[in-house]
């Protein structure tokens, strides 16, 4: 049901949610991070779902910690509602 939720849902996102979310998790991004992440996240949504090590594609376009914290809050996420 969230996988759903979610596939249906991620072409409403924008680069101002996942900047709003990201500080709202103590993350702060650049606007062009979050732009990255954003188009990313849409992009791939299913490979995400389905590849728990398909995050790691992200890494190495954005900076180190906001990475790290991305994939912090996609594990604690993962665990939460897709497992």
């Amino acid at each position: 049901m969230i996988e759903r939720f979610l596939r249906k849902n991620i072409v409403n996102l924008n680069y101002h949610l996942t900047m709003g979310f990201l500080e709202s998790k103590s993350i702060f991004p650049t606007d062009d991070e979050a732009i990255i992440i954003t188009n990313f996240l849409k992009e791939n949504v299913n490979f995400i779902l389905n590849d728990s090590n398909y995050i790691y594609n992200l890494k190495g376009m954005i900076r180190e910690d906001i990475f790290n914290g991305i994939l912090h809050l996609y594990n604690e996420y993962k665990n939460r509602y897709l497992n």
